[in-house]
């Protein structure tokens, strides 16, 4: 008795076991018998995408350079600080400039009063040479000696200028307000100034972060479906779960090379609305140029090409028709079908074996 509940149980799975695999097989074409898959037409709201990729960039962004060389002896900020336009970024040692300033003034003075007593000594010498009390030459020499004391003291007012000018450079301000995004010195450290001969050292990182962009690179085909201000919808790889709209700001004029193709450059302005969106980030970008509402609609697999004409295969109660149709706009997955075809219809996702060979 117990072999025989055995057995019952035994036969009793592998039944459900067959059962099941019967199930998630595909349909059967009923004129031949052959596996087709199949796709049952629905209604959909479809929408047509430019899709790209690219990074994440600061809309306005600057690296901070020292107009002149020198030691850092203070940083009163730190990377991740928020700094408005002005404030004090870092400073450099002063001891070798306010020496050169002190010389300066000391010059200046000294200018001052060899002005004053060439002054003195023309006005005197010019009334002797009126009574005829002093000769010609004389006289002329002191208005030169004149000229020089004024020619000396304006070289040394410009030089006192610039030694309290490159004292001045020796604090670094913010040249506009963001968040330091980077920095790349330490308190002692010795830098060189940008001149025309040196690119200087990069000291700090300051960006905007309330505006971003993300620079695509769309194919030349595409791009004539774009215009400046249109809506587009970016997703970042970092943060799955969150989508933010952008409008189109710059589309380039003109095309670059990528690899064998040429590819336009187009900026995607957005406003941040979450602090984990930051410079550097990967980004994909949807620009919407299509759309349909209520659309009857299939897997785009279900509609093959002959001869330049749409054609699906319909399947009815005796066997697969075969029908030419009008399509519409697709997303990348499903295509809309304009005429031919009615929702609830089962379509093939491959040519019924009677078709390939009038079809194929």
């Amino acid at each position: 008795m117990k072999r025989l509940v055995i057995s019952l149980i035994v036969i009793g799975l592998l039944g459900a076991g067959i059962y099941g695999f019967l199930q998630v097989l595909p349909e059967k074409d009923p004129s031949h018998g052959s596996s087709i898959t199949t796709d049952t037409a629905a209604i959909r709201d479809l929408q047509t995408v430019v899709p790209a990729s690219g990074e994440v960039l600061p809309l306005l962004n600057s690296i901070v350079k020292s107009e002149i060389s020198g030691r850092i002896t203070h940083i009163p900020v730190v990377e991740g600080e928020t700094v408005e336009r002005n404030q004090i970024l870092l400073e450099l040692d002063r001891t070798s400039l306010e020496t050169r300033l002190r010389e300066a003034e000391r010059n200046l003075e000294a200018e001052n009063l060899r002005l004053e007593k060439s002054r003195r000594n023309y006005t005197r010498l010019k009334e002797l040479f009126d009574r005829e009390f002093v000769g010609e030459q004389e006289y002329l020499d002191a208005q030169t000696d004149l000229r020089l004391a004024e020619l000396n003291l304006e070289i040394a007012q410009t030089r006192l200028e610039d030694a309290a000018e490159d004292l001045s450079k020796t604090t670094i301000r913010a040249p506009h307000d963001g968040v330091i995004t980077r920095m790349d010195v330490v308190e002692g450290q010795v830098i060189s100034g940008a001149t025309s001969v040196s690119n200087g050292t990069e000291l700090i990182t300051i960006a905007q972060l309330d505006e971003l962009y993300m620079e695509a690179s769309i194919n030349e085909v595409d791009v004539e479906k774009l215009e400046i201000g249109q809506s587009a919808f970016l997703r970042f790889d970092a943060i799955p779960e969150f989508e933010v709209e952008g409008q189109i700001s710059v589309i380039a004029p003109s095309a670059r090379r990528n690899g064998d193709v040429r590819v336009f450059p187009v900026e995607v302005i957005f406003e941040v609305a979450d602090n984990r969106v930051r410079p550097g980030i990967s980004a994909t970008v949807e620009i919407p140029i299509a759309s349909a509402k209520g659309a009857v609609s299939v897997l785009l697999s279900a509609v093959f090409n002959n001869d330049g004409k749409s054609i699906i295969y319909v399947q009815t109660a005796v066997g697969w028709e075969r029908r030419e149709v009008t399509v519409g706009i697709n997303d990348l997955q499903h295509v809309e079908v304009l005429s031919g075809l009615e929702a609830g219809e089962s379509v093939a996702l491959s040519r019924p074996p009677q078709f390939r060979r009038s079809d194929g």
